[in-house]
């Protein structure tokens, strides 16, 4: 009994001090990529800006479809909950308010890092571990190409431009998905249902939600290159991708938890 006690706290310290060195790496890869960001060789370079555009039209663009039908039914649901609750408590004017809390500061940012993590985290972490198993990464040091500059600053600024505008569409789609279900099961009239959204949404909602997106998607960038770096073998390249998605979940709930819990709590 002894015996597994100490192998347990031994073991327990061992993981603790590894989690404590993995997350001084990741955020000394996040200073070194903000730095990176601000060189003027890297800023005026063609292929950064192209790199960028390769980034947000994967992670941006490609993603609409799937962003706009999880926002389109997210918005209809909380509606339709609502719409069947709210009169039992006499308050069915604050239909604007719960569609304001829920998607413009909980829901919108929290559902679309999820779907930049399953897509474009995965993907990102597989494809800079595959650049490190086939040499790549070494290519460009040997080159005196910094990997930092080249591949980790487009996909972090990227990913994050990707998340802030993608965030901004979830909400509206799902704001039009509401309006839709509003005006055909109790007739709500469009005017009436804008006004009382708009009157609801405030500048610290918006404030809340686009800072949300912006460190949602710097955290999934950064965690992603990051696991893509550490890759060793083929064979790890599965793992780094899993262990992106597993990562940037874990932080960005962590963090969704702590903003929100300050913020009402202030």
């Amino acid at each position: 009994m002894k015996y597994t006690l100490v192998r347990f706290i031994y073991g327990a310290g061992e993981k603790s001090i590894s989690t404590i060195g993995e997350v001084r790496s990741v955020f000394s890869l996040f200073l070194r990529a903000i730095q990176g960001c601000f060189s003027p060789s890297r800023v005026l370079s063609a292929s950064f800006f192209a790199q960028i555009s390769r980034q947000i039209l994967y992670t941006g663009v490609e993603a609409m479809g799937l962003v706009g039908i999880i926002a389109f039914f997210c918005g209809v649901t909380i509606v339709v909950q609502s719409m069947t609750t709210m009169p039992q408590f006499g308050v069915t004017e604050y239909f604007g308010n719960i569609l304001v809390v829920a998607v413009v500061r909980e829901l919108g940012p929290f559902f679309t890092s999820l779907v930049v993590i399953g897509r474009s985290g995965a993907a990102l972490a597989a494809y800079i571990g595959t650049m490190r198993v086939n040499k790549e990464i070494d290519a460009l040091e040997v080159m005196g190409i910094d990997p930092i500059h080249f591949v980790v600053v487009p996909a972090l600024a990227g990913m994050t431009l990707s998340m802030i505008c993608l965030n901004v569409y979830f909400d509206m789609i799902a704001i039009v998905g509401g309006l839709v279900v509003a005006n055909v099961t109790v007739q709500v009239p469009f005017g009436i249902f804008t006004g009382k959204v708009l009157e609801a949404l405030s500048w610290v909602d918006i404030l809340l939600s686009g800072s949300k997106g912006m460190v949602f998607g710097a955290i999934i960038a950064i965690v992603s290159c990051w696991y893509g770096l550490a890759v060793a073998n083929i064979r790890a390249v599965p793992q780094a991708a899993m262990k992106a998605v597993v990562g940037s979940m874990t932080v960005t709930i962590i963090l969704n938890i702590a903003v929100t819990v300050g913020f009402y709590a202030r």
